[in-house]
């Protein structure tokens, strides 16, 4: 149970990270550079961890 409320927390922190740098990377960049869509899959990905996480029993 607390393995599983750390990793939902570690994956929180990351996944805001990710959303900041996405941002950021947009600004810059532009929203559909490569760049950014690379950090959107990261997101992505840390969504599907923390489902995964969320709906374990």
């Amino acid at each position: 149970m607390y393995k599983e409320q750390f990793l939902i927390k570690a994956l929180l922190v990351d996944i805001e990270a990710g959303r900041k740098l996405m941002i950021q990377v947009g600004l810059e960049e532009g929203f559909t550079s490569e760049n950014t869509i690379v950090i959107s899959q990261s997101i992505d990905q840390l969504l599907n961890q923390l489902k995964e996480a969320s709906t374990a029993d």
